[in-house]
């Protein structure tokens, strides 16, 4: 029943925002608002909150990030062995290989984590690990995204370069880390109005980006190449946290570790898996279809996860 009760409000809100634009009670350009606001505002302001409240430092998650940046990485390979293998073109081979280790942390696993682990004892010291340690996996993220999107369409290394300069300058949440970090580093204390405004800004943001995704799944495309999108997502939300786990179990980390690390690991592609494939001349279409696929099958993946550890 816990494990039920965790997951029901996030795949509530997913099934909600797709029936809310299917039945036309709110219009797309509602959800474009709503996730831009998520991306520059919302996730942000929880972000910076989180992090620069926290007790904790790097040192006390350190272990989860890592294991999460090792297990992304040899999930990367796996992906690229598997399309060229599949002999696929030069535009859906790099959006297979991104949508393959490039999870939904921020908009799925933060969500699942804070409705999950809130009744637990320790649940602000947990909370608190799994936001330090996601806040370095946000620009790794982004690292790898551009160089696999950027680094197989032949451009040189410069542009390469400038390209991820830039995105990390840009990417309001990997700002909103470094911030988080430096102001818990100093030990700054943020005033109480502005922590309850950024805990208000933040607390809007995750309930409208899983409105946002549920709005964004479309089945209409679903036929083309459906397989190969399927084995993309299996790669996502199966062989991701398989990996970590045994990572986990090898490094001997602690069942609560283990447990945020898996969580993050079994979420769904990343909405902005999409949005890399049409800014980096990949296959937007097929990368939909990805997450439309791992949007379903993260379900049954994160009910076992916190079956397990809870």
């Amino acid at each position: 029943m816990n494990v039920i009760s965790a997951l029901a409000p996030v795949f509530a809100l997913v099934l909600l925002g797709f029936l809310l634009l299917r039945f036309k009670f709110a219009e797309e350009s509602f959800f474009h608002v709503a996730a831009k606001f998520v991306y520059w505002i919302g996730l942000p302001c929880l972000l910076f909150k989180n992090i620069a409240e926290t007790t904790l430092t790097l040192s006390d998650a350190w272990r989860i990030f890592v294991i999460m940046s090792i297990a992304s990485l040899l999930v990367a390979v796996l992906g690229t062995v598997a399309a060229r293998m599949l002999k696929l073109a030069p535009a859906r081979r790099k959006t297979f290989i991104h949508t393959s280790f490039h999870c939904n942390t921020a908009f799925v696993g933060l969500p699942v984590i804070l409705y999950s682990l809130s009744s637990h004892p320790d649940s602000q010291m947990l909370i608190d690990m799994a936001s330090m340690a996601v806040a370095p996996m946000i620009p790794i993220f982004n690292i790898m995204s551009i160089i696999v999107m950027r680094g197989t369409d032949g451009s040189g290394q410069k542009s390469l370069s400038m390209t991820l300069f830039r995105k990390i300058l840009t990417n309001p949440q990997v700002l909103s880390c470094i911030f988080g970090l430096i102001v818990s580093f100093i030990g700054i204390r943020l005033p109480l109005a502005l922590s309850r405004s950024l805990g208000s800004l933040g607390g809007m943001a995750l309930p409208l980006a899983l409105l946002s995704i549920g709005a964004g799944l479309n089945a209409r495309n679903l036929r083309d190449s459906f397989s190969v999108a399927a084995l993309a997502a299996s790669f996502n939300v199966i062989c991701l946290p398989l990996v970590g786990f045994a990572l986990c179990r090898i490094w001997g980390l602690s069942p609560y570790e283990t447990l945020i690390g898996l969580i993050f690991l079994a979420c769904p592609t990343a909405s902005s898996a999409y949005i890399y494939a049409r800014q980096l001349n990949g296959d937007p279409a097929f990368a939909g279809n990805v997450i439309l696929i791992s949007t379903l099958i993260s379900a049954p993946a994160l009910w076992l996860v916190l079956f397990w550890g809870l």
